[in-house]
């Protein structure tokens, strides 16, 4: 699935609130999207299936943290327990969160946006060579070792 833009996580989001969509707002959904990619560090287009995912689960959450803070003013009276919508929030927000964490501590490069081989510094070789004819070329200037990453294209 590619996300091109905010509004299409915006439309995964509402589909997976269900009736709850409609307690947020154009601005609020226009918010969640905004929190996800900053928080992730990542920019429209997303067109890589794992980063899509990711992005869609954490606007979803930042979705229901505008809930969870719209329902935080619910009180209780009498035996009526309105502040249960509060904490139903608050665990599944706690749950989305270790499940977040556990996908960074699974997958550091999706995450850090690096590739894996500039993760582990450089690598020099001893810089010993020698021709075809077996005389040291060690100190030749054409003998120079290059110690940057290759990049594959």
């Amino acid at each position: 699935m590619d996300l091109t833009t905010a509004d299409d996580v915006t439309d995964v989001v509402k589909i997976q609130l269900s009736s709850l969509a409609t307690l947020i707002t154009n601005d609020g959904y226009e918010l969640v999207c905004d929190q996800a990619a900053q928080e992730l560090g990542w920019s429209y287009p997303v067109t890589v299936p794992t980063k899509a995912l990711w992005m869609i689960k954490r606007a979803t959450r930042h979705a229901l943290n505008i809930l969870r803070i719209a329902s935080a003013h619910k009180f209780k009276f009498k035996q009526v327990n309105l502040q249960h919508r509060f904490e139903h929030y608050h665990k599944l927000l706690e749950e989305m969160d270790k499940e977040f964490e556990e996908a960074i501590n699974g997958d550091l490069a999706l995450f850090a946006g690096v590739d894996s081989f500039r993760m582990f510094g450089t690598k020099i070789d001893a810089g010993f060579t020698y021709n075809s004819f077996g005389l040291d070329m060690t100190y030749d200037v054409s003998a120079l070792v290059n110690f940057s990453p290759k990049e594959d294209d």
